[in-house]
């Protein structure tokens, strides 16, 4: 992670500037949540973006997911069809 995008939390931690705060916006999104979003260092992304996925990404609801679009003023992502599907028969 380039030094110039994270802030020291502790001798052995950091964050991305921009997350450690209230109303979070990470230095590295750009765009309007809601709208149309991306990172700008995707293939150099911290583990905790690599690790996060979004709900239904792997078949089920990521609550962390609904969570944080909810912080946006955002629905949670709805189920594929073909999972709805399945989950009805």
């Amino acid at each position: 992670m380039p030094d110039e995008l994270v802030e020291q939390i502790t001798p052995s931690r950091v964050a991305m500037l921009g997350t450690n705060c209230k109303s979070p916006r990470c230095i590295s999104l750009e765009g309007e949540v809601g709208s149309e979003v991306k990172c700008t260092i995707y293939e150099q992304r911290s583990s905790p973006c690599r690790e996060f996925e979004a709900s239904w990404v792997d078949g089920q609801v990521n609550t962390d997911c609904d969570a944080a679009r909810a912080a946006f003023g955002l629905l949670p992502l709805e189920a594929p069809a073909h999972l709805i599907v399945a989950q009805s028969a």
